[in-house]
């Protein structure tokens, strides 16, 4: 008896739960794919079609310069990890690879302090954030 009581309570949380996240993804439909308007920060409403197409544009020259300084810090980061993992990891190997992602990251967040600035200018009322996950921040490369 308390083996069917347990399985059924088990079966209700588990419906419980997916019509929780089934209302979350419907809830967030029609946002377009990367939040409120498009590309990070964009709320189109208030803003031109030219407008629009400079900050498209910003973005896109953004991605495209820093897309190799991504891969760098993702494989650099990796590879810390992995010196990190190890039973006996070599010390001065993970030094060297620290210091590696961390001229990598500081390289990375003036380029994207350079681009926030162009988005500004462009549009005052630019937030960073609201889009994908992190924003543009190390969200982007995904190197955290």
């Amino acid at each position: 008896m308390t083996k069917h009581w347990s399985t059924k309570m088990l079966v209700i949380g588990v419906a419980v739960m997916m019509m929780g996240v089934s209302a979350n993804a419907i809830a967030g439909m029609g946002r377009g794919g990367m939040g409120g308007g498009g590309i990070w920060g964009i709320n189109s409403g208030n803003l031109t079609d030219d407008q629009i197409s400079q900050l498209e544009s910003e973005q896109k020259a953004f991605m495209d310069s820093t897309q190799d300084l991504c891969q760098q810090l993702r494989e650099k980061t990796m590879s810390l990890r992995f010196e990190q993992s190890k039973k006996a990891p070599d010390t001065a190997k993970i030094t060297s690879l620290q210091t590696n992602v961390t001229a990598l990251r500081s390289e990375f967040d003036q380029k994207r302090q350079a681009h926030l600035s162009a988005m500004k200018q462009i549009d005052p009322n630019f937030t960073e954030g609201r889009g994908r996950s992190a924003g543009m921040g190390r969200g982007y490369c995904m190197s955290n």
